[in-house]
Protein backbone atom coordinates (compact mmCIF):
# COMPACT_ATOMS: atom_id res chain seq x y z
CA UNK A 1 0.00 0.00 0.00
CA UNK A 2 2.80 2.41 0.86
CA UNK A 3 4.45 1.80 -2.51
CA UNK A 4 1.17 2.38 -4.38
CA UNK A 5 0.58 5.57 -2.46
CA UNK A 6 4.07 6.80 -3.32
CA UNK A 7 3.44 6.08 -7.01
CA UNK A 8 0.15 7.94 -6.86
CA UNK A 9 1.80 10.93 -5.22
CA UNK A 10 4.61 10.90 -7.78
CA UNK A 11 2.11 10.76 -10.64
CA UNK A 12 0.27 13.71 -9.18
CA UNK A 13 3.47 15.77 -8.89
CA UNK A 14 4.47 14.85 -12.46
CA UNK A 15 1.04 15.96 -13.65
CA UNK A 16 1.43 19.30 -11.93
CA UNK A 17 4.87 19.82 -13.47
CA UNK A 18 3.41 18.93 -16.87
CA UNK A 19 0.61 21.47 -16.42
CA UNK A 20 3.12 24.18 -15.51
CA UNK A 21 5.16 23.26 -18.60
CA UNK A 22 2.12 23.54 -20.87
CA UNK A 23 1.33 26.98 -19.42
CA UNK A 24 4.89 28.12 -20.08
CA UNK A 25 4.79 26.71 -23.60
CA UNK A 26 1.61 28.62 -24.37
CA UNK A 27 3.31 31.94 -23.58
CA UNK A 28 6.42 31.09 -25.63
CA UNK A 29 8.76 30.15 -22.78
CA UNK A 30 10.05 27.01 -24.44
CA UNK A 31 13.24 26.50 -22.44
CA UNK A 32 11.43 26.90 -19.13
CA UNK A 33 8.72 24.51 -20.30
CA UNK A 34 11.32 21.95 -21.36
CA UNK A 35 12.75 21.92 -17.82
CA UNK A 36 9.31 21.18 -16.36
CA UNK A 37 8.72 18.28 -18.77
CA UNK A 38 12.15 16.84 -17.97
CA UNK A 39 11.39 16.95 -14.22
CA UNK A 40 8.01 15.32 -14.83
CA UNK A 41 9.68 12.46 -16.73
CA UNK A 42 12.25 11.97 -13.99
CA UNK A 43 9.38 11.29 -11.61
CA UNK A 44 7.17 9.39 -14.07
CA UNK A 45 9.32 7.93 -16.92
CA UNK A 46 6.26 6.42 -18.65
CA UNK A 47 4.38 9.75 -18.80
CA UNK A 48 3.86 9.81 -22.58
CA UNK A 49 2.23 13.26 -22.73
CA UNK A 50 5.28 14.76 -21.01
CA UNK A 51 7.58 12.95 -23.44
CA UNK A 52 5.61 14.28 -26.41
CA UNK A 53 5.78 17.78 -24.98
CA UNK A 54 9.52 17.44 -24.35
CA UNK A 55 10.07 16.37 -27.95
CA UNK A 56 8.02 19.35 -29.13
CA UNK A 57 10.17 21.74 -27.06
CA UNK A 58 13.38 20.26 -28.42
CA UNK A 59 11.99 20.64 -31.95
CA UNK A 60 11.15 24.28 -31.27
CA UNK A 61 14.68 24.84 -30.02
CA UNK A 62 16.00 23.17 -33.19
CA UNK A 63 17.61 20.37 -31.20
CA UNK A 64 16.39 17.90 -33.76
CA UNK A 65 18.54 14.89 -32.91
CA UNK A 66 17.60 15.18 -29.23
CA UNK A 67 13.93 15.38 -30.21
CA UNK A 68 14.30 12.25 -32.33
CA UNK A 69 15.91 10.42 -29.41
CA UNK A 70 12.85 11.26 -27.28
CA UNK A 71 10.49 9.91 -29.94
CA UNK A 72 12.58 6.77 -30.49
CA UNK A 73 12.40 5.95 -26.78
CA UNK A 74 8.71 6.73 -26.65
CA UNK A 75 7.89 4.53 -29.66
CA UNK A 76 9.96 1.68 -28.29
CA UNK A 77 7.69 1.66 -25.26
CA UNK A 78 4.46 2.64 -27.03
CA UNK A 79 4.61 1.62 -30.72
CA UNK A 80 0.92 2.41 -31.26
CA UNK A 81 1.21 6.04 -30.13
CA UNK A 82 0.07 7.93 -33.22
CA UNK A 83 1.24 11.36 -32.03
CA UNK A 84 4.80 10.08 -31.56
CA UNK A 85 4.94 8.73 -35.14
CA UNK A 86 3.58 12.04 -36.46
CA UNK A 87 5.89 14.23 -34.39
CA UNK A 88 8.90 12.12 -35.27
CA UNK A 89 8.00 12.49 -38.95
CA UNK A 90 7.80 16.28 -38.62
CA UNK A 91 11.34 16.38 -37.23
CA UNK A 92 12.63 14.07 -39.95
CA UNK A 93 11.02 16.32 -42.56
CA UNK A 94 12.77 19.31 -41.01
CA UNK A 95 16.07 17.42 -41.39
CA UNK A 96 15.30 16.64 -45.07
CA UNK A 97 15.32 12.92 -44.28
CA UNK A 98 12.40 12.49 -46.61
CA UNK A 99 12.22 8.71 -46.94
CA UNK A 100 12.27 8.24 -43.17
CA UNK A 101 9.70 11.01 -42.75
CA UNK A 102 7.52 9.36 -45.37
CA UNK A 103 7.61 6.05 -43.49
CA UNK A 104 6.83 7.72 -40.19
CA UNK A 105 3.89 9.75 -41.56
CA UNK A 106 2.59 6.62 -43.28
CA UNK A 107 2.62 4.72 -39.98
CA UNK A 108 0.82 7.58 -38.22
CA UNK A 109 -1.87 7.57 -40.91
CA UNK A 110 -2.26 3.80 -40.66
CA UNK A 111 -3.08 4.32 -36.99
CA UNK A 112 -5.29 7.35 -37.59
CA UNK A 113 -6.36 7.98 -41.22
CA UNK A 114 -8.00 11.32 -40.39
CA UNK A 115 -4.75 13.06 -39.47
CA UNK A 116 -5.22 15.47 -42.36
CA UNK A 117 -2.20 17.64 -41.59
CA UNK A 118 -0.05 14.52 -41.59
CA UNK A 119 -1.35 13.57 -45.02
CA UNK A 120 -0.52 17.04 -46.35
CA UNK A 121 2.98 16.66 -44.89
CA UNK A 122 3.12 13.25 -46.56
CA UNK A 123 2.51 15.06 -49.85
CA UNK A 124 5.50 17.30 -49.07
CA UNK A 125 7.66 14.19 -48.61
CA UNK A 126 6.46 12.76 -51.92
CA UNK A 127 7.24 16.02 -53.70
CA UNK A 128 10.70 16.19 -52.15
CA UNK A 129 11.36 12.68 -53.46
CA UNK A 130 10.17 13.63 -56.95
CA UNK A 131 6.93 11.65 -56.66
CA UNK A 132 4.60 14.38 -57.88
CA UNK A 133 1.61 12.20 -58.76
CA UNK A 134 1.60 10.64 -55.30
CA UNK A 135 1.87 14.10 -53.74
CA UNK A 136 -1.14 15.36 -55.70
CA UNK A 137 -3.09 12.25 -54.75
CA UNK A 138 -2.39 12.86 -51.05
CA UNK A 139 -3.64 16.46 -51.30
CA UNK A 140 -6.75 15.41 -53.20
CA UNK A 141 -7.51 12.73 -50.60
CA UNK A 142 -7.54 15.41 -47.89
CA UNK A 143 -9.64 17.81 -49.96
CA UNK A 144 -12.21 15.11 -50.69
CA UNK A 145 -12.78 14.86 -46.92
CA UNK A 146 -12.12 18.48 -45.90
CA UNK A 147 -12.72 20.81 -48.89
CA UNK A 148 -11.65 23.89 -46.92
CA UNK A 149 -8.26 22.52 -45.81
CA UNK A 150 -6.04 25.49 -46.69
CA UNK A 151 -2.72 23.64 -46.32
CA UNK A 152 -3.87 20.96 -48.74
CA UNK A 153 -4.97 23.61 -51.24
CA UNK A 154 -1.63 25.40 -50.84
CA UNK A 155 0.42 22.26 -51.44
CA UNK A 156 -1.79 21.36 -54.37
CA UNK A 157 -1.27 24.79 -55.90
CA UNK A 158 2.52 24.37 -55.80
CA UNK A 159 2.28 20.94 -57.38
CA UNK A 160 -0.01 22.18 -60.16
CA UNK A 161 2.30 25.09 -60.93
CA UNK A 162 5.30 22.75 -60.83
CA UNK A 163 3.69 20.57 -63.50
CA UNK A 164 2.73 23.59 -65.64
CA UNK A 165 -1.01 23.57 -64.91
CA UNK A 166 -1.12 27.32 -64.40
CA UNK A 167 -4.83 27.70 -65.12
CA UNK A 168 -5.84 25.72 -62.06
CA UNK A 169 -2.63 26.40 -60.15
CA UNK A 170 -3.11 30.17 -59.85
CA UNK A 171 -6.65 29.67 -58.52
CA UNK A 172 -5.42 27.26 -55.88
CA UNK A 173 -2.56 29.66 -55.06
CA UNK A 174 -5.07 32.13 -53.61
CA UNK A 175 -5.50 29.76 -50.65
CA UNK A 176 -2.14 31.01 -49.37
CA UNK A 177 -3.92 33.68 -47.33
CA UNK A 178 -5.85 31.06 -45.37
CA UNK A 179 -2.80 28.89 -44.73
CA UNK A 180 -1.48 28.83 -41.16
CA UNK A 181 1.76 30.75 -40.63
CA UNK A 182 2.03 31.96 -44.23
CA UNK A 183 5.25 33.88 -44.80
CA UNK A 184 3.46 37.17 -45.54
CA UNK A 185 0.62 38.72 -43.53
CA UNK A 186 -2.78 39.25 -45.10
CA UNK A 187 -3.14 42.97 -45.81
CA UNK A 188 -6.50 44.52 -45.10
CA UNK A 189 -7.57 47.96 -46.29
CA UNK A 190 -10.82 49.87 -46.42
CA UNK A 191 -10.35 50.09 -50.19
CA UNK A 192 -11.59 47.05 -52.15
CA UNK A 193 -9.35 44.46 -53.69
CA UNK A 194 -8.79 44.55 -57.44
CA UNK A 195 -9.88 41.44 -59.33
CA UNK A 196 -9.10 42.58 -62.87
CA UNK A 197 -12.04 44.87 -63.61
CA UNK A 198 -11.55 48.13 -65.59
CA UNK A 199 -9.05 50.28 -63.72
CA UNK A 200 -8.34 53.20 -66.10
CA UNK A 201 -8.07 56.51 -64.25
CA UNK A 202 -7.84 54.85 -60.83
CA UNK A 203 -4.92 54.40 -58.47
CA UNK A 204 -4.09 50.83 -57.52
CA UNK A 205 -1.81 49.75 -54.70
CA UNK A 206 0.15 46.61 -55.53
CA UNK A 207 1.89 45.24 -52.46
CA UNK A 208 4.82 42.84 -52.60
CA UNK A 209 4.72 39.60 -50.64
CA UNK A 210 6.95 36.71 -49.66
CA UNK A 211 10.66 36.98 -50.55
CA UNK A 212 12.89 39.18 -52.67
CA UNK A 213 12.92 36.59 -55.47
CA UNK A 214 9.12 36.64 -55.69
CA UNK A 215 9.14 40.42 -56.13
CA UNK A 216 11.89 40.28 -58.74
CA UNK A 217 10.04 37.60 -60.70
CA UNK A 218 6.54 39.09 -60.60
CA UNK A 219 7.24 42.82 -60.80
CA UNK A 220 7.12 42.24 -64.59
CA UNK A 221 3.34 42.53 -64.26
CA UNK A 222 3.37 46.12 -63.00
CA UNK A 223 3.85 47.73 -66.43
CA UNK A 224 0.92 45.63 -67.67
CA UNK A 225 -1.30 47.23 -65.04
CA UNK A 226 -0.01 50.67 -66.07
CA UNK A 227 -0.94 49.83 -69.67
CA UNK A 228 -4.53 49.40 -68.53
CA UNK A 229 -4.58 53.09 -67.66
CA UNK A 230 -4.05 52.83 -63.91
CA UNK A 231 -1.73 54.84 -61.73
CA UNK A 232 0.28 52.22 -59.85
CA UNK A 233 1.67 52.54 -56.34
CA UNK A 234 4.04 49.66 -55.63
CA UNK A 235 4.94 48.84 -52.04
CA UNK A 236 8.01 46.63 -51.62
CA UNK A 237 10.86 45.89 -49.24
CA UNK A 238 13.37 48.76 -48.85
CA UNK A 239 16.33 46.94 -50.50
CA UNK A 240 14.30 46.74 -53.72
CA UNK A 241 13.00 50.30 -53.92
CA UNK A 242 15.73 51.90 -56.04
CA UNK A 243 15.69 49.04 -58.53
CA UNK A 244 11.90 48.94 -58.79
CA UNK A 245 11.81 52.62 -59.73
CA UNK A 246 13.41 51.59 -63.04
CA UNK A 247 10.40 49.46 -64.04
CA UNK A 248 8.28 52.29 -65.43
CA UNK A 249 8.46 56.08 -65.36
CA UNK A 250 4.94 56.44 -64.00
CA UNK A 251 5.44 53.97 -61.16
CA UNK A 252 5.25 55.29 -57.60
CA UNK A 253 7.43 53.03 -55.43
CA UNK A 254 7.02 53.07 -51.65
CA UNK A 255 9.10 51.17 -49.12
CA UNK A 256 7.26 48.78 -46.83
CA UNK A 257 6.57 50.63 -43.60
CA UNK A 258 6.32 54.07 -45.16
CA UNK A 259 3.06 55.99 -45.29
CA UNK A 260 1.00 55.05 -48.31
CA UNK A 261 -0.42 57.66 -50.69
CA UNK A 262 -4.09 57.68 -51.66
CA UNK A 263 -5.27 54.66 -53.66
CA UNK A 264 -8.61 53.32 -54.86
CA UNK A 265 -7.93 49.58 -55.10
CA UNK A 266 -5.27 47.14 -53.93
CA UNK A 267 -3.98 43.69 -54.89
CA UNK A 268 -1.15 41.38 -53.71
CA UNK A 269 1.64 41.10 -56.27
CA UNK A 270 1.42 37.34 -56.77
CA UNK A 271 -2.29 37.49 -57.54
CA UNK A 272 -1.52 39.28 -60.82
CA UNK A 273 -0.81 36.08 -62.82
CA UNK A 274 -4.34 34.91 -62.00
CA UNK A 275 -5.83 38.26 -63.02
CA UNK A 276 -3.93 38.22 -66.31
CA UNK A 277 -4.77 34.56 -66.97
CA UNK A 278 -1.13 33.58 -67.28
CA UNK A 279 -0.30 30.20 -68.79
CA UNK A 280 3.14 28.77 -69.51
CA UNK A 281 2.75 30.02 -73.09
CA UNK A 282 1.67 33.56 -72.13
CA UNK A 283 4.19 34.44 -69.41
CA UNK A 284 5.22 38.08 -69.89
CA UNK A 285 8.82 37.58 -70.95
CA UNK A 286 9.84 40.95 -72.38
CA UNK A 287 13.43 40.69 -71.16
CA UNK A 288 15.08 42.69 -69.76
CA UNK A 289 12.35 44.26 -67.70
CA UNK A 290 14.75 45.43 -65.00
CA UNK A 291 17.80 47.64 -65.46
CA UNK A 292 20.25 49.04 -62.93
CA UNK A 293 19.88 52.78 -62.30
CA UNK A 294 22.18 54.65 -64.69
CA UNK A 295 23.93 56.50 -61.86
CA UNK A 296 24.92 53.17 -60.26
CA UNK A 297 26.84 51.89 -63.27
CA UNK A 298 29.88 54.14 -63.07
CA UNK A 299 31.22 53.06 -59.65
CA UNK A 300 30.98 49.41 -60.66
CA UNK A 301 32.91 50.04 -63.88
CA UNK A 302 35.90 50.92 -61.71
CA UNK A 303 35.40 47.90 -59.48
CA UNK A 304 35.00 45.50 -62.45
CA UNK A 305 37.21 46.86 -65.25
CA UNK A 306 37.03 45.51 -68.79
CA UNK A 307 38.83 42.18 -69.04
CA UNK A 308 39.71 39.69 -71.74
CA UNK A 309 38.96 36.93 -69.28
CA UNK A 310 35.46 35.66 -68.63
CA UNK A 311 33.86 37.40 -65.62
CA UNK A 312 31.52 35.02 -63.83
CA UNK A 313 29.42 35.80 -60.79
CA UNK A 314 28.80 32.95 -58.35
CA UNK A 315 26.15 32.50 -55.65
CA UNK A 316 26.03 29.13 -53.87
CA UNK A 317 23.77 29.48 -50.81
CA UNK A 318 20.15 30.46 -50.24
CA UNK A 319 18.07 30.90 -47.12
CA UNK A 320 17.56 27.67 -45.21
CA UNK A 321 13.83 28.43 -44.83
CA UNK A 322 11.56 27.37 -46.45
CA UNK A 323 13.87 25.13 -48.48
CA UNK A 324 17.04 24.01 -46.70
CA UNK A 325 18.03 21.83 -49.67
CA UNK A 326 18.77 24.58 -52.17
CA UNK A 327 22.32 25.49 -51.02
CA UNK A 328 25.40 23.91 -52.56
CA UNK A 329 28.14 22.94 -50.04
CA UNK A 330 31.16 25.06 -50.90
CA UNK A 331 33.53 22.08 -51.01
CA UNK A 332 31.58 20.78 -54.02
CA UNK A 333 32.57 23.88 -56.00
CA UNK A 334 36.21 22.83 -56.15
CA UNK A 335 36.11 21.64 -59.79
CA UNK A 336 35.47 25.25 -60.83
CA UNK A 337 38.98 26.14 -59.64
CA UNK A 338 40.41 24.01 -62.47
CA UNK A 339 39.02 26.33 -65.18
CA UNK A 340 41.58 28.68 -66.67
CA UNK A 341 41.01 32.28 -67.72
CA UNK A 342 37.92 32.85 -65.59
CA UNK A 343 37.59 35.64 -63.07
CA UNK A 344 35.20 34.61 -60.31
CA UNK A 345 33.15 37.29 -58.54
CA UNK A 346 31.17 36.52 -55.42
CA UNK A 347 27.48 37.34 -55.38
CA UNK A 348 27.17 35.81 -51.91
CA UNK A 349 26.75 38.80 -49.62
CA UNK A 350 28.13 38.36 -46.11
CA UNK A 351 30.06 35.13 -46.71
CA UNK A 352 33.03 34.87 -44.32
CA UNK A 353 34.23 31.27 -44.64
CA UNK A 354 36.96 29.84 -46.83
CA UNK A 355 36.26 28.85 -50.44
CA UNK A 356 37.89 26.21 -52.66
CA UNK A 357 38.17 28.60 -55.62
CA UNK A 358 39.89 31.98 -56.04
CA UNK A 359 37.18 34.59 -55.56
CA UNK A 360 36.98 38.34 -56.03
CA UNK A 361 34.65 39.59 -53.34
CA UNK A 362 33.49 43.20 -53.71
CA UNK A 363 30.08 42.62 -52.15
CA UNK A 364 31.00 44.99 -49.32
CA UNK A 365 30.00 47.73 -51.80
CA UNK A 366 26.48 46.36 -52.17
CA UNK A 367 23.82 48.39 -50.35
CA UNK A 368 20.73 47.07 -52.07
CA UNK A 369 19.52 45.26 -55.18
CA UNK A 370 20.26 48.25 -57.41
CA UNK A 371 23.94 47.76 -56.59
CA UNK A 372 23.68 44.00 -57.17
CA UNK A 373 22.08 44.70 -60.55
CA UNK A 374 24.92 47.06 -61.46
CA UNK A 375 27.49 44.45 -60.46
CA UNK A 376 25.73 41.75 -62.51
CA UNK A 377 25.58 44.08 -65.51
CA UNK A 378 29.40 44.04 -65.58
CA UNK A 379 29.59 40.24 -65.64
CA UNK A 380 29.53 37.88 -68.61
CA UNK A 381 27.67 35.08 -66.83
CA UNK A 382 25.96 34.36 -63.52
CA UNK A 383 26.02 30.90 -61.94
CA UNK A 384 23.76 30.53 -58.93
CA UNK A 385 21.56 28.24 -56.89
CA UNK A 386 17.87 29.07 -56.47
CA UNK A 387 18.08 32.51 -54.85
CA UNK A 388 16.96 36.06 -55.52
CA UNK A 389 20.19 36.43 -57.53
CA UNK A 390 18.81 33.98 -60.11
CA UNK A 391 15.67 36.07 -60.56
CA UNK A 392 17.59 39.33 -60.71
CA UNK A 393 20.06 38.06 -63.30
CA UNK A 394 17.21 36.57 -65.35
CA UNK A 395 15.21 39.79 -65.18
CA UNK A 396 18.29 41.71 -66.39
CA UNK A 397 18.61 39.35 -69.36
CA UNK A 398 22.04 38.20 -68.22
CA UNK A 399 23.11 34.68 -69.25
CA UNK A 400 22.34 32.75 -66.07
CA UNK A 401 22.95 29.15 -65.09
CA UNK A 402 20.89 27.91 -62.15
CA UNK A 403 21.76 24.81 -60.13
CA UNK A 404 18.61 23.22 -58.74
CA UNK A 405 17.91 20.61 -56.06
CA UNK A 406 16.23 17.38 -57.13
CA UNK A 407 12.89 18.68 -55.83
CA UNK A 408 12.85 22.20 -57.30
CA UNK A 409 10.63 25.12 -56.40
CA UNK A 410 7.45 25.24 -58.50
CA UNK A 411 8.66 28.03 -60.78
CA UNK A 412 11.42 25.88 -62.32
CA UNK A 413 8.93 23.18 -63.36
CA UNK A 414 10.07 19.62 -64.13
CA UNK A 415 12.70 18.10 -66.43
CA UNK A 416 13.23 21.06 -68.77
CA UNK A 417 16.62 22.80 -68.86
CA UNK A 418 15.23 26.21 -69.77
CA UNK A 419 12.77 28.58 -68.07
CA UNK A 420 9.77 30.23 -69.74
CA UNK A 421 10.14 33.00 -67.17
CA UNK A 422 13.69 33.90 -68.18
CA UNK A 423 14.80 33.25 -71.80
CA UNK A 424 18.50 33.81 -70.98
CA UNK A 425 18.52 31.09 -68.31
CA UNK A 426 19.74 27.51 -68.32
CA UNK A 427 18.78 25.04 -65.58
CA UNK A 428 20.97 22.25 -64.21
CA UNK A 429 19.25 19.39 -62.42
CA UNK A 430 20.90 16.65 -60.34
CA UNK A 431 20.17 12.99 -60.95
CA UNK A 432 19.96 12.30 -57.20
CA UNK A 433 19.22 14.25 -54.05
CA UNK A 434 22.19 16.25 -52.84
CA UNK A 435 24.24 15.46 -55.96
CA UNK A 436 25.53 18.99 -56.44
CA UNK A 437 28.91 17.70 -57.58
CA UNK A 438 27.53 16.37 -60.86
CA UNK A 439 25.85 19.73 -61.61
CA UNK A 440 29.03 21.65 -60.83
CA UNK A 441 31.10 19.36 -63.05
CA UNK A 442 28.62 19.82 -65.90
CA UNK A 443 28.92 23.58 -65.50
CA UNK A 444 32.71 23.33 -65.48
CA UNK A 445 32.66 21.35 -68.75
CA UNK A 446 30.42 23.90 -70.46
CA UNK A 447 32.48 26.93 -69.52
CA UNK A 448 34.76 27.93 -72.37
CA UNK A 449 37.88 29.54 -70.91
CA UNK A 450 38.64 31.20 -74.26
CA UNK A 451 35.23 32.93 -74.30
CA UNK A 452 34.34 31.47 -77.67
CA UNK A 453 31.06 30.03 -76.46
CA UNK A 454 28.65 30.33 -73.57
CA UNK A 455 25.75 27.97 -74.12
CA UNK A 456 22.64 29.46 -72.54
CA UNK A 457 19.93 27.28 -74.09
Amino acid sequence: MTHAADNSFGTEIAGELYAVGISLLQVGKTREALFQFQKALEIAPDFSDAALALGHCLHRLRKFEEALAVYYRLLSASPLLTAAWNNQAVVLLELCRYEEALASFTRALELDPVLYDARVALATCYQALGLVDQALSACNTVLAEVPEHAEAHWNKSLLLLLTGDYQQGWREYEWRWKKRNFTSPLRTFTQPRWHGEAVAGKTILIHAEQGFGDTLQFCRYLPLVVQRGARVVFECHPPLVRLMKCLADSLDVVALGQQLPHFDLHVPLLSLPLIFGTTVETIPADIPYLRPPADQLYPWRDLLPDESRLKVGLCWAGKSYPDPGRSCPVEQLSSLAEIDDVLWYSLQVGWKNALPIPMNDITVNIRDFADTAALISRLDLVITVDTAVAHLAGALGKPTWVLLPIAPDWRWMLERNDSPWYPSMRLFRPAASGDWLACVKEVACLLDPNRRLITVN
